[in-house]
């Protein structure tokens, strides 16, 4: 088996840089500049979304994901990494700024490329100390592990005793052992590509390592979160990388694929984790190194260009490709139908794309009954006439129209599960803001 042909790295990487005292100009100016980008969109009126704003960092675009947990979320234009800014007063439990590699940037250009980027790119308002939140080790294979079952894995602890597989009788696709902060996923990465768009990248970088890419190739990743790395005394970037080797055959003893044919049937019932363990787990432990994935850089300058502003030049190159495209797939193009894509796209600006606004299949209407009254309903496709549900958005209240709104609905919350629920939403909001007295479920219900 030493012939298996293996790729070991570090599949997801999200990590925290500890900010300084400067911090604060920059998020001031994260600011300043998406209010800058909104503000030229409300001037003519344009409806905007957020993956139409941007920021730029020292001629590195950042394009707008939205906020989350009091994060400013941004993605660079290649879509290598993900970066989130929040205030330096709020939340101060966590550090600034936080940082997902993605596997786009992991196997085009490397993970020591992409942290001199990001740390080059923020680097007045950094310390050097690179805390890790979350790390998946890994090994591709070159070979057919679709035979592997839940019950050929071993675990004394039973914090891993939760074991998902998915597949049918003959194979196995995917197998999930434990849960966060550790678990081990092992899953046949030939079919999953088939329905990602890193199908390309990934191709190329296992061409490019000797895997046949027409033959089966699996990935067995073990995935670790921050509260399991600490166990371990890792807690930096530097921690995790000189001790990545170990980690993983730590881990590989702590989920174990066994060999059923070492032991009894009954045995393997009752005491399995007496059998031996399987020698290709054996030979992947002993191999695992990071030597090799870790030598994958460039140079920072050259990196700088990959991420380089979106301009002319690129657009340009960008537009001739597809053009060419188009017209290798004997697709008829001419200026009139150009010239319409382009009004197209350009009338798209006045237009969302959101979730929301793809949902609206129904047009308001109103209906005068006998008696004179105005009933306000909704006319769906399909032709039925359907009374929208009365909602309130309780986060937008001014405080006496919330209490106001509670109390209304405290007398109708017996009524049916969605007036309790409306009820307990916007009690939630009140207890919140500190309207009500914060007390349980239970008292809240008088019992």
């Amino acid at each position: 088996m030493n012939k298996v042909k293996k790729l070991f790295g570090i599949d997801t990487l999200y990590l925290f840089f500890e900010t300084n005292e400067n911090y604060d100009d920059l998020y001031l100016e994260i600011l300043d500049q998406l209010e800058e980008i909104k503000g030229k969109f409300q001037k003519k009126e344009i409806d905007y979304e957020n993956k139409d704003l941007y920021v730029s960092i020292k001629d590195t675009r950042l394009n707008f994901l939205g906020k989350k947990e009091g994060f400013y979320w941004f993605k660079d234009l290649n879509e290598f990494f993900r970066i989130g800014f929040k205030s330096m007063y709020e939340n101060r439990g966590l550090n600034d700024i936080r940082v997902q590699l993605q596997g786009n940037g992991i196997y085009a250009i490397g993970i020591n490329s992409l942290i001199e980027l990001l740390k080059d790119l923020v680097k007045e308002y950094i310390t050097d100390y690179i805390p890790i939140t979350r790390a998946d080790l890994n090994c591709f294979i070159q070979y057919d592990l679709s035979f592997i079952k839940k019950d050929m894995f071993s675990t004394r602890k039973r914090k891993y005793s939760t074991i998902n597989e998915i597949g049918d009788a003959n194979s196995t696709q995917t197998i999930y052992i434990g849960k966060e902060p550790f678990k081990l996923r092992l899953y046949n990465k030939s079919l999953e590509l088939k329905k990602s768009k890193k199908y390309d990248l990934m191709n190329e970088y296992f061409l490019n390592n000797d895997f046949d890419i027409e033959e089966s190739i699996f990935n067995i990743e073990f995935q670790m979160h921050r509260t399991h790395l600490r166990q371990y005394q890792i807690e930096t970037l530097d921690d995790l990388l000189t001790n990545a080797k170990n980690l993983f055959q730590i881990s590989m003893d702590e989920i174990r694929l066994i060999d059923i044919d070492s032991v009894s049937k009954e045995r393997l019932k009752n005491n399995k984790y007496q059998a031996d363990t399987h020698p290709l787990w054996k030979e992947i432990k002993q191999e695992y190194n990071l030597k090799d994935f870790l030598q994958s850089s460039l140079p920072l300058e050259r990196l700088k260009r990959k991420v380089s502003i979106y301009d002319d030049n690129k657009f340009e190159f960008e537009f001739i490709a597809l053009v060419r495209k188009a017209l290798i797939s004997n697709l008829n193009l001419d200026d009139d139908y150009i010239n319409e894509l382009y009004k197209k796209a350009k009338d798209s600006l006045n237009k969302t794309t959101s979730t929301k606004e793809l949902k609206k299949r129904y047009t308001d209407v109103e209906i005068i009954n006998k008696d004179g009254q105005i009933e306000n309903l909704r006319l769906l496709e399909d032709g039925n006439l359907i009374k929208p549900l009365r909602t309130e958005t309780v986060s937008k209240l001014q405080d006496y129209d919330l209490l106001v709104y509670l109390d209304k609905t405290r007398e109708k919350k017996h009524l049916s599960s969605r007036d309790k629920h409306i009820y307990y939403v916007a009690l939630k909001e009140a207890t919140k803001r500190n309207l009500v007295l914060d007390i349980s479920a239970d008292e809240a219900q008088g019992f």
